[in-house]
């Protein structure tokens, strides 16, 4: 795109088709600026990777570890090994090893702590520029199709639905309205799980799923229960988006759809004009 075609596009030029929930044209929508702002990818990478840390639980091993009993070396000149050794009686720990990270018991050898700084901190106008430039992602066909996502041919994006959309209460209709939109390849795409490798198969992981078609709403009005059963698809408020919906894993361009009061929603958030 030009620069005097981002121009005029940035001036309300640029509209995209307004569906309804059986699928059909009902009108135009204008699309806000924020559609057409530079996309960067590296700056939606970085703010990825800062905002997947804030869900981050501190851990660390206890701090009485091996300290059960007291231990101390015999010293020399007895035949044995001068690992220090529990000092008690009476009981098979006697004489035993302990305290050593080589021993039955002992302390952990480089432990993880509590104390260290997981969080990394991102600037507020940081963190607000990456969300717009990952919605921008989200209307260029060409960076939802590279991510993976099933675009069918003549589809404009982003996909508008009417706020009707936000009264669904049956997945039947959910997953109906999204065929409609031409996204059933995409649902397929979506449904489709691996299986994880290494031991997250034995700690109740075993799947891996794919990230579908994202959802905006401004309010939940039945829709999210709706579209739980659909695997890979996920509904968010306007209010609450952020870069986590909008490129997991840190990769931009999801496949999203609108409702007409969400990018109302957005405008307010991100303002009507270009800043």
């Amino acid at each position: 795109m030009t620069v005097v075609q981002r121009a005029l596009v940035r001036e309300g030029v640029r509209k995209v088709p307004l569906y309804s929930v059986n699928g059909e044209k009902a009108g135009e929508v204008v699309l806000p600026w924020f559609f057409f702002a530079d996309r960067r990818e590296d700056l939606v990478r970085r703010a990825f990777v800062h905002l997947r840390t804030h869900s981050l639980q501190p851990k660390g091993s206890w701090k009485g570890s091996a300290a059960k009993y007291s231990a101390r070396s015999l010293g020399v000149g007895l035949g044995i090994a001068r690992i220090s050794r529990i000092m008690t009686s009476g009981t098979g720990k006697s004489r035993a090893g302990g305290w050593v990270p080589s021993a039955v018991g002992g302390r952990p050898t480089h432990p993880p702590v509590p104390e260290k700084v997981l969080r990394k901190e991102l600037n507020e106008k940081e963190r607000r520029a990456a969300t717009v430039a990952a919605l921008a992602f989200s209307a260029d066909t060409e960076s939802v199709r590279r991510r993976g996502h099933r675009v069918p041919e003549g589809l404009d994006l982003p996909i508008v639905v009417e706020d009707s959309l936000e009264s669904i209460t049956k997945s039947a209709d959910f997953r109906r309205l999204m065929l409609n939109l031409g996204l059933n390849e995409e649902l397929e795409r979506a449904s489709r799980r691996k299986v994880r490798a290494g031991k997250g198969k034995r700690r109740g992981r075993s799947y891996k799923g794919r990230a579908g078609p994202l959802v905006v709403v401004a309010k939940d009005a039945g829709v999210m229960r709706a579209a739980r059963n659909v695997p890979g698809t996920a509904v968010v408020l306007a209010k609450d988006l952020s870069v986590l919906h909008l490129a997991p894993g840190g990769h931009p361009g999801r496949l999203t759809v609108f409702t007409v009061s969400a990018l109302s929603e957005l405008e307010r958030r991100f303002g009507r004009h270009e800043p």
